[in-house]
């Protein structure tokens, strides 16, 4: 890395940062700045809009930081406009770590240019498949979600057509499976309508389109999967967060069991590969609630379950309850860098749940997952007999996801069956 950064020779070196393993990322950042005294090292991502000043003290070889949307914060800082008039700009002046105040949101998502990755290997990537993000903000008020001190609270979408644009253009590069990153896909059930009459007018066929990041329940209906089917998408994942109505109110979820299983069923019937995502651990939540959740995850013919060890991100609601009530396990600063929604260990407790019986519930998640994923691959891998139950029976296990996350080949070669297989419903 330093010998690129010294054969380029760059002005300014931007790093975008996750809180997970941020005490790694000072390291590289410190690295960079002794090797490279001269050139100044600005940071973004969650991380710095979430802790902001926090950031630059914690690490010195950070000069600048960039919260919330970075695009015209990071160009009047190139365009050397005085820090103190850049909004959204974390500078140092001596000892003091400054901050220009919050920049105001990009309504028109449309004149932000797509990301075309110029320069990348995109051949070394595992997989051929292309992240979408078509909008940004979320409305909602869920206590545990940090989203909105990283992006905002208020939604903005782009439009069908500028949308469709960005398939167009990697489709002609040659690829057909893409996934919506959104927060809030559907949210605007006539814009998605758009999107799918976008695709089908400009003959944008054997796609693969994918809503992997979730989404809520409450806003589909069984009209707008059908069309959602039709026009190219596979396969969804809805951020359900827990088996009944007592605990998704104390998330402030704002949306009822009820409208989760009616969704989850009509998309199971639709044909959709369809994920839900649990939280486990949750205020208020004790064994029978993790009982209802495990209910529901069986419930219906769904093809993944995952239930999510609940981290206290700071400024959120969930952080405040935990700080408050000295529930904390581990200190801030240390689990906020190890710690990860996908591991066993709990960083905090409740009442309801000790550390120990927090261990234990995500002990029993993981084998009511691998179980879940079990027979999903069988349904799946039918057509190929023994070696289908085979490959189930491995697929299912943690070596199998292992496997499938970390060998390219395998991945690759479980892409292609997964699009074929999809491509016959």
């Amino acid at each position: 890395l330093s010998a690129r950064i010294k054969a380029f020779g760059p002005d300014l070196i931007g790093i975008t940062m996750w809180t997970y393993k941020y005490k790694t990322a000072y390291g590289l950042i410190s690295a960079i700045k002794n090797a490279h005294p001269g050139i100044p090292v600005v940071a973004g991502g969650a991380h710095v809009s979430t802790l902001r000043q926090d950031v630059l003290r914690d690490c010195d070889a950070i000069d600048f930081g960039v919260t919330l949307e970075g695009e015209i914060t990071l160009a009047e800082l190139c365009q050397g406009k005085e820090y103190a008039d850049i909004k959204g700009l974390l500078y140092r002046r001596g000892s003091e770590v400054l901050y220009t105040g919050d920049r105001e949101y990009i309504d028109n998502l449309d004149s932000v240019s797509f990301p075309r990755f110029n320069g990348f290997q995109m051949k070394k990537y595992f997989l051929k498949e292309m992240l979408i993000i078509s909008s940004r903000g979320c409305p909602y008020d869920c206590i545990y979600c940090p989203v909105q001190m990283s992006i905002g609270k208020r939604l903005r979408v782009r439009s069908p057509k500028n949308v469709v644009d960005e398939v167009e253009y990697w489709y002609d590069k040659g690829y057909r499976i893409f996934n919506f990153a959104d927060d809030n896909f559907t949210f605007y059930e006539e814009r998605v309508y758009g999107i799918c009459e976008e695709i089908e007018r400009r003959g944008l066929s054997g796609l693969d389109l994918r809503c992997g990041n979730g989404v809520r329940a409450d806003r589909v209906n069984r009209k707008l999967l059908e069309r959602m089917k039709t026009a190219g998408f596979r396969y969804i994942a809805f951020g359900v967060e827990a088996g009944n109505n007592k605990i998704l109110a104390n998330l402030r979820k704002n949306e009822n069991i009820e409208q989760i299983e009616t969704a989850i069923k009509d998309a199971c019937d639709l044909g959709y590969d369809v994920t839900l995502f649990f939280l486990a651990g949750s205020p208020g939540e004790g064994w029978q609630d993790i009982e209802d959740s495990i209910h529901l995850a069986k419930k219906y013919q769904i093809t993944d379950a995952r239930f999510y060890n609940i981290i206290p991100y700071p400024a959120t609601e969930l952080f405040e309850y935990v700080k408050e009530r000295n529930l904390f396990l581990y200190e801030p600063r240390e689990y906020l860098n190890n710690a990860s929604a996908f591991d066993d260990v709990p960083v905090f407790y409740t009442p309801e749940l000790s550390r120990a019986d927090r261990v234990k519930a995500l002990r029993i998640l993981k084998n009511v997952r691998k179980g879940i994923l079990n027979r999903a691959l069988k349904r799946k891998l039918r057509p190929f007999g023994i070696i289908g139950k085979i490959a189930a029976i491995l697929f299912s296990t943690y070596f199998g996801q292992l496997l499938m996350r970390r060998n390219m080949i395998i991945r690759r070669i479980a892409e292609i069956v997964r699009y074929r297989l999809g491509r016959r419903t």
